[in-house]
């Protein structure tokens, strides 16, 4: 992890699953994190926000990108994470599909250390 300057840090890292590989940022500010996860380095797809709501489920939109096949389920990720690790969620996913999101759950988690 790069501290780039007090409370804010970078992390980039990868995973296998069969022979694809998945890439990761991780952007994390003090009470927030972007997460953008794909298999080509540098592709991002739409943005989406999960945040904490003083009353209700979190309020979850679309910010930038289209809202084509997958952005339901980044937005349920997105609130998953959100939940797990108490704090706000940005997440770009580009994956080729949706077979992969409990393995990028999982290895998201596992770097949030809330597992």
């Amino acid at each position: 992890m790069d501290e780039l300057v007090p409370g804010l840090s970078l992390r980039e890292f990868i995973s296998q699953h069969g022979d694809l590989t998945i890439y990761y940022q991780l952007l994390t500010l003090t009470g927030s994190v972007y997460a953008w996860v794909g298999t080509e380095q540098g592709s991002m797809g739409g943005l989406v926000a999960a945040m904490v709501s003083r009353v209700g489920p979190p309020a979850v939109s679309t910010l930038l990108g289209p809202s084509g096949a997958g952005s339901h389920q980044t937005s349920q990720l997105a609130e998953r994470l959100q939940k797990r690790a108490q704090k706000h969620v940005l997440l770009s996913m580009n994956l080729p599909s949706d077979d992969l999101i409990p393995h990028v759950e999982q290895r998201l988690l596992e770097e949030l250390c809330v597992v």
